[in-house]
């Protein structure tokens, strides 16, 4: 069974399981460092809502990362932030030699398995959270499950639903994708809508919009199982914050 280890680094919690904790640890910080030194300088970065026609200066990787998501999703950079980080403290473990590396940047998961694993859905009050899981097997990695809500977390939202989840093989891209699902459900006619968009996007894998009762999806999206088997709820990765 996995171990994940819990910290937290300015406002973000995190949940990782890695045998690699340090290059995950100094990856989060040396990311957080070059994106604060590059919004110094170019302010605008941080503060667009829309996506910006080309980045100033000589950005850190995390920044191109973040504007390549947000031209193809059509949401302002910051959006892709989480995911990014996620992504990118995986590839540190992994070059580091760790084959078996998750990162939950506060619900925003990017996975490098070896073994299974089972993803928790929390989507606030709705029927399904806490009831199922995602199946995750090594061939699906590396992969990311990247949610965002109108009801839960610090993130800005205009919708209202309670859970959108975005599965790709980039975390920048699933995260900004997950927040523009969000952002356009607001009932269950407008997340079908949002839904098909989303699985549209070039790189997306699939989507899962929970609003209301319904539950909404669209592309193709890991395998849902119940976390009531045991061998299944001893071994679910858990928001940081719940933990």
């Amino acid at each position: 069974m996995r171990r994940f280890h819990h910290f937290r680094y300015q406002e973000a919690a995190f949940a990782v399981a890695t045998s690699k904790l340090a290059a995950v640890r100094d990856t989060v910080k040396k990311i957080r460092r070059e994106l604060e030194a590059y919004i110094t300088e170019f302010p605008e970065f941080r503060d667009t809502l829309i996506p910006q026609v080309q980045l100033k200066g000589n950005p850190p990787e995390a920044a191109i990362r973040m504007h390549a998501a947000s031209q193809l999703v059509g949401v302002g950079p910051m959006a892709a932030v989480a995911g990014t980080v996620a992504q990118l403290a995986v590839e540190a473990a992994v070059a580091a030699g760790c084959r078996d590396t998750i990162v939950n940047n506060g619900g925003d998961i990017f996975m490098h398995l070896d073994r299974e694993a089972f993803i928790g859905i929390y989507g606030g009050g709705h029927a399904l959270a806490d009831r199922v899981a995602f199946h995750i097997t090594p061939e699906d990695t590396p992969l990311a499950l990247c949610s965002s809500s109108s009801k839960m977390g610090h993130s800005l939202s205009f919708g209202d639903c309670d859970l959108a989840t975005v599965c790709a093989s980039d975390g920048a891209l699933a995260d900004a994708a997950a927040t523009l699902a969000a952002n356009l459900s607001r009932d269950t006619a407008s997340a079908s809508a949002a839904a098909e968009r989303i699985a549209a996007i070039p790189g997306v894998q699939g989507v899962l919009i929970l609003v209301g009762e319904a539950v909404i999806s669209a592309g193709e999206m890991p395998a849902l199982v119940s976390c009531s088997q045991d061998a299944v709820r001893t071994q679910v990765v858990r928001h940081p914050e719940s933990c």
